[in-house]
C-alpha cells in the first residue's frame, strides 16, 4: 500500500507541472478555465485521499444521491417543459376567447340601446323637427334617459341633426367639438356604413368627459320612409366598461391590452407592460422561453374586428405538473434514496462504526485514559482486533487505575478553577474572527484586536486577585465589548459614563463582565434590532453606583421579582455574580433591577465605598 501511494503521489505532482507548464503556453481563454477546472480537480483528489474512511464514504454517499436526485430531476423537467408550451397556448386561447365574447356582450348591449333610441318618438321628433324649441329639448333628453335608466346603461348619449344642433345626457361632463364632427373626414366612415356602427376611440378630440376617457360608438339616423340622413348618434362608453371584459382573468400570470381598430389603447390593467399604441391593424405573435416559465405574447383582432387584444400570458412550468406525474418521479427517487440509505448504513454499521470505535479509544490513550471497545461485531479481523486491544487495555488500566483517579480529581480542581477565569468558546470565537480577518489581509484591525484581547485576558486574569480597581474592570468591559462588537456588528453600540474620581475604588474582579454579556445574549440580540449598552458610574453619600442598562427586550415584572429572589431560571450567571459581590462586601442590599418590557433592562450595583477610599481622596484633592 504505501509503494502505491508514493506512486499516486508522484504521478499527481507531475501532472500538476505538465499542467502548469501547459496554462503558460497557451493565450486561449477557455483553454486557462479549462486548465484551472483541472487543476482544481487534481487539488480536490488530494484532499480527498487524505480523509478519513468514514469521510470518503459519506462523500461518494452523497455525490451518488445528488446525482440520482439530479438526474430524476432532469428527466422531470423535460416532462415538464414538453408540456409547459401545449399550456401556455392553450391559456392564451382560452383568455382570448372569453374577453371576446365579453366584449361582444357588451358592444351588443349598446347596439341593442342605440336601435331603441332609433325607435323613440321624442327622438324622431328632435331629428324631424325645422326649429326645435327649449321643450322639445327637454323632451327629448327626459326620453333618452329614461331609455338608459331602463337599460341599466350608464353612458352618455348625443344626438346630432343635420344642421349640428345636438341635444347630450348622460353621467359627467361631455364635451364636444362639433367643428371635428362635421368639418373633418369625423363622419366619412360613419356614412359609409349606411347606419350600420362604428367604434372611434377619442383620440381625434371629438369627444372628452370629466370621467375619464372614452370610445364613441357611433351610426348614421335615416328616416325610415325616405331612407335620407336626419341625423347622427354618439353613444360616449367610458373605457373602464371594456376593463370587465378581462376581470377576473388578469392576474399575476396573465395581462391585458384593448386597442381600438386604428391602433389607440383603450383599456389595460398593466400599463408598464403594453405599447401606448400599436400600428393599425399589427399582429403578433410572440413565445418568450426561459428555463422554468414560458411567456406567450399575442397581438390580433377580435372575431368582431372593432378592436384589437393584445395578452401576455406567463405560464410556470409547475403548472404543468400533476398529481401522477409526481407521485412517480418522487417514487423513483424514494427507492433510490432508500437503497442508497440502506446501503450506507450497512457499510456504516458493519465497517465503519467498529474502524471509527476503535480509533477514536486508542486515540484516548493521547488524554491519559484508556476505555475498553465494547460493542457486538462478527468475528473477523475487525473483531480480532477489538479483542486483542480490549486484552492490552484490561492489564494496563488494572495498573494506573489509582493513578488515574487521582489525576482525574486534581484535573476537576484545575478545570473548575480555570472555567471560572475565562470562557473558551468566547476566546475560540474572538480567535476565529481573527483567523477570517488575516485570511483577508485586514493586517491592522488584526493587530488592534489581538491588542485588545491581550487586554482584556490581562486584565481578566488580574494575577489571580480577588479585586482590582473600578477603572480596571470598566477596561475589561470596553475591551469585552470592542471584540464583541466586531462579531456582531452594527448591531451592538457602547456608551460610557464614567466619574474618573472614582476609578480607584477597588471592587470585585469580574462583576460586570458577566452582566454586560447578559445584556448582549439575553436583551439585544433577541430584540433582533440594533441596541445600546450604558455603562455608567457614580456615588450617593454611601455607595459607590454602578449601572449596566442595555436596551434590548427587557423583562416583565413578574419574572424580574423572580430575578431578584433568585428564583428565575436560566439566570444562573446573573445569581452568580450578585453573591460573589454580597459575599465580599458582607451584605446583602447591593443591587436593583429595573426593567420595562420590549424597552430596557438596567441593573444598578450599589457598592459600599471604604472609610479608606475617602481618606484617599481628600488626599489627592489637596
Amino acid at each position: 500500500m504505501l509503494w502505491m501511494v508514493i506512486v499516486r503521489n508522484c504521478m499527481c505532482d507531475c501532472l500538476c507541472c505538465v499542467t502548469l507548464q501547459s496554462y503558460a503556453q497557451y493565450d486561449n481563454i477557455n483553454a486557462r478555465i479549462l486548465l484551472k477546472v483541472v487543476i482544481l480537480v487534481i487539488k480536490l483528489a488530494k484532499n480527498v485521499s487524505s480523509m478519513s474512511l468514514k469521510r470518503k464514504l459519506q462523500i461518494m454517499f452523497i455525490t451518488m444521491m445528488s446525482a440520482c436526485i439530479l438526474f430524476c430531476f432532469a428527466l422531470f423537467y423535460v416532462i415538464l417543459e414538453s408540456r409547459m408550451e401545449t399550456n401556455s397556448i392553450e391559456k392564451d386561447k382560452s383568455n382570448r376567447v372569453a374577453i371576446t365574447r365579453n366584449i361582444d356582450n357588451i358592444i351588443g348591449q349598446i347596439n341593442t340601446v342605440s336601435r331603441m333610441l332609433l325607435l323613440r318618438d321624442e327622438v324622431l321628433k328632435f331629428l324631424k323637427s325645422e326649429k326645435p324649441d327649449a321643450a322639445q329639448y327637454r323632451r327629448t333628453i327626459r326620453d333618452i334617459h329614461h331609455l338608459l335608466n331602463a337599460a341599466e346603461v350608464s353612458c352618455n348619449v348625443t344626438l346630432f341633426r343635420t344642421d349640428r344642433k345636438n341635444v347630450s345626457t348622460g353621467p359627467g361632463i361631455t364635451y364636444i367639438d362639433t367643428d371635428i364632427i362635421f368639418d373633418t373626414g369625423w363622419l366619412d366612415d360613419i356614412r359609409d356604413k349606411k347606419g350600420a356602427y362604428v367604434i372611434k376611440s377619442d383620440n381625434s378630440g371629438a369627444f372628452a368627459s370629466n370621467i375619464g376617457r372614452v370610445i364613441t360608438f357611433s351610426r348614421v339616423i335615416n328616416d325610415i320612409n325616405t331612407q335620407r340622413e336626419i341625423g347622427i348618434l354618439a353613444i360616449n362608453i367610458p373605457c373602464h366598461f371594456l376593463e370587465s371584459s378581462y376581470e377576473g382573468l388578469d392576474d399575476d400570470s396573465s395581462n391585458f391590452a384593448i386597442y381600438s381598430g386604428d391602433g389607440y389603447r383603450i383599456s389595460t390593467n398593466n400599463v408598464d407592460m403594453f405599447e401606448r399604441n400599436i400600428k393599425p391593424g399589427e399582429t403578433k405573435s410572440k413565445i418568450e422561453k426561459s428555463i422554468f416559465r414560458q411567456d406567450v405574447l399575442n397581438i390580433a383582432p377580435i372575431d368582431s374586428g372593432d378592436f384589437v387584444l393584445a395578452s401576455r400570458s406567463k405560464v410556470e412550468i409547475v403548472q404543468g405538473m400533476t398529481e401522477e406525474l409526481l407521485l412517480v418521479v418522487g417514487a423513483v427517487i424514494l427507492i433510490m434514496i432508500v437503497f442508497l440509505v440502506l446501503i450506507n448504513a450497512y457499510v456504516s454499521r458493519k465497517v465503519i462504526t467498529p474502524i471509527h470505535k476503535l480509533v477514536g479509544s486508542m486515540q484516548e490513550i493521547e488524554d491519559g485514559w484508556l476505555h475498553r471497545v465494547s460493542m457486538d461485531i462478527s468475528n473477523d479481523e475487525i473483531g480480532q482486533l477489538k479483542n486483542s486491544y480490549n486484552a492490552m487495555l484490561i492489564e494496563i488500566n488494572h495498573l494506573i487505575d489509582e493513578l488515574i483517579k487521582k489525576e482525574k480529581n486534581l484535573r476537576d480542581v484545575e478545570l473548575e478553577t480555570l472555567l471560572s477565569q475565562m470562557k473558551p468558546h468566547f476566546l475560540y470565537n474572538t480567535l476565529d474572527m481573527i483567523r477570517c480577518l488575516a485570511l483577508e489581509g485586514e493586517t491592522d484591525q488584526v493587530y488592534d484586536l489581538l491588542e485588545t484581547l491581550g487586554s482584556f485576558y490581562r486584565n481578566f486574569l488580574s494575577k489571580g486577585s480577588v479585586d482590582i480597581p473600578l477603572r480596571e474592570e470598566v477596561q475589561i468591559v470596553r475591551d469585552y465589548l470592542k471584540l464583541q462588537k466586531n462579531r456582531f456588528g452594527e448591531i451592538l453600540e457602547d456608551e460610557y459614563i464614567i466619574d474618573e474620581t472614582l476609578d480607584n475604588i477597588r471592587v470585585p474582579r469580574l462583576m460586570l463582565q458577566p452582566l454586560v454579556e447578559n445584556s448582549i445574549y439575553h436583551g439585544i440580540r433577541p430584540k433582533g434590532e440594533p441596541g445600546v449598552i450604558t455603562i455608567k458610574t457614580c456615588r450617593d453619600a454611601e455607595n459607590l453606583l454602578v449601572s449596566v442598562k442595555d436596551t434590548g427586550i427587557g423583562i416583565s415584572e413578574e419574572r424580574r421579582d423572580l430575578l431578584v429572589k433568585g428564583d428565575l431560571s436560566g439566570s444562573f450567571g446573573f445569581r452568580g455574580t450578585i453573591d460573589r459581590i454580597k459575599y465580599y462586601y458582607k451584605k446583602e442590599d447591593v443591587f436593583e433591577v429595573n426593567s420595562v418590557e420590549g424597552e430596557y433592562f438596567e441593573v444598578l450595583l450599589k457598592l459600599p465605598i471604604s472609610a479608606e477610599f475617602e481618606t484617599t481622596s481628600k488626599k489627592i484633592e489637596e
